[in-house]
């Protein structure tokens, strides 16, 4: 979790007049890591077997290439989405949800209380870290909306946390319900 004031410096250009931060928290690395490592599992092997025909001498450069590039990929895919989530704040003020995206490509989503879902889902694996789900029908285009709809803070490292905060949020100012 971010301090509220920390939160307040980051995030004075989206705020409006009189919107006050009160939770503030940003996706946890090692969550992210962990979410993500499925792509070392294939990526890796990928890698030392298209390397392991190369110097064999059984793969040509042209074939070795295109696919030496695609297993590269999958291996610093989670490293950049991990780099990506450092850049990544999610924060609830006593009118809207926000999510602010400042690194690889900048994205600005925000919620308002009307607009969330009545019963938040929480997706946890093994543990406290996971998402988020707190409303539907958004575009799945955006970044932290799944193929479904639903708008989600993802990777967090304590999800009950940041689901207590937003309910305790949305009792306190119901004015956006």
């Amino acid at each position: 979790m971010i301090a509220p004031a920390h939160a307040l410096t980051l995030l004075a250009a989206e705020l409006e007049p009189g919107e006050r931060v009160l939770f503030a928290a940003r996706p946890d690395l090692w969550v992210t890591l962990r979410n993500k490592l499925v792509l070392w599992w294939i990526g890796v092997p990928w890698c030392i077997g298209i390397f392991g025909l190369y110097f064999a001498g059984r793969a040509s450069t042209t074939i070795m290439v295109p696919f030496a590039m695609v297993g590269l990929a999958l291996v610093l895919a989670p490293i950049l989405l991990a780099i990506d989530s450092l850049y990544t704040l999610y924060a609830i003020t006593d009118r809207r949800a926000l999510i602010l995206h400042d690194w690889l490509k900048q994205e600005r989503v925000s919620c308002p209380f009307e607009r969330m879902d009545d019963k938040l889902e929480l997706l946890t694996a093994g543990g406290k870290g996971g998402h988020l789900y707190f409303a539907s029908r958004f575009p799945p285009r955006l970044r932290d909306v799944d193929y479904t709809g639903k708008l989600a803070f993802r990777d967090l490292a304590d999800v009950p946390a940041a689901a207590a905060a937003l309910e305790k949020v949305r009792k306190e100012h119901p004015q956006g319900r």
